[in-house]
């Protein structure tokens, strides 16, 4: 039995593992919400993609500043998702690329999950796709719509790479096949369990792994959300 996001990204973490760590939370911060902010946080690097389009659309950047902004805000999003990089390091790199952008990323950055959560809200529907190029073709052209998805496509190339890497690292040191979206999972626990002051490791105890010491949590989520779990036994 694998564990399932509302949007259907998979978990490939026990039952009992995930829900024990969420139990940790609840009923404050319910599993829903853990789940929700996991996708928030794997839509990080496609919403600061997005992001960089609409500002590079806005300020009426060159064709190809278009491309390479779109480019790196894709890929730094995922090296933000999948390892720690530190605030100040990432507003220098903008500082380099462009001083008007220091301004906006200093308040975006460090409010990325909940941002990305509520981006994961509405971008599987294709509604802000449809925005972004329309609104691209009217302010700066095909051309700089086109340089926005040949960006996108070259940083999902990268951002394979990238997986690929964190992926080999993390098996060479614990054996555990984890792929991003578990890494996804624990960050998403370990926001919420920051805020909360509750313990930001993610090992469980044997007495946290029985059924009764996380089962509360887990048919809350079931009674509010039956369609959610049952993706869990697919």
């Amino acid at each position: 039995m694998a564990l399932y996001t509302p949007r259907g990204l998979k978990i490939r973490l026990n039952i009992n593992h995930a829900f024990a760590l969420m139990a940790r939370l609840y009923p404050k911060v319910d599993a829903f919400k853990v789940l929700k902010t996991t996708e928030g946080i794997e839509s990080i690097p496609g919403m600061l993609a997005f992001i960089a389009g609409v500002l590079s659309f806005s300020l009426g950047f060159e064709t190809y500043q278009i491309g390479l902004y779109t480019f790196l805000a894709c890929v730094l999003g995922m090296i933000i998702t999948t390892r720690y990089l530190n605030l100040e390091h990432l507003l220098l790199f903008f500082a380099f690329i462009d001083e008007k952008l220091v301004g906006i990323f200093r308040v975006l950055v460090p409010r990325l999950p909940g941002l990305g959560t509520l981006y994961s809200y509405v971008s599987g529907f294709g509604i802000l796709l449809v925005v972004l190029i329309v609104y691209g073709i009217i302010s700066v052209g095909w051309k700089g719509v086109l340089a926005f998805f040949i960006g996108r496509i070259a940083a999902e190339l990268v951002n394979l790479v990238i997986t690929f890497r964190v992926m080999k690292k993390i098996y060479s040191e614990t054996k555990v096949p984890f792929t991003t979206s578990e890494i996804h999972f624990f960050n998403a626990y370990r926001l919420h369990a920051s805020k909360l002051g509750k313990t930001t490791d993610t090992t469980v105890s044997e007495e946290e792994l029985k059924e009764e010491n996380w089962i509360e949590c887990f048919k809350d989520l079931e009674s509010k959300w039956p369609e959610v779990v049952e993706r869990f036994y697919w």
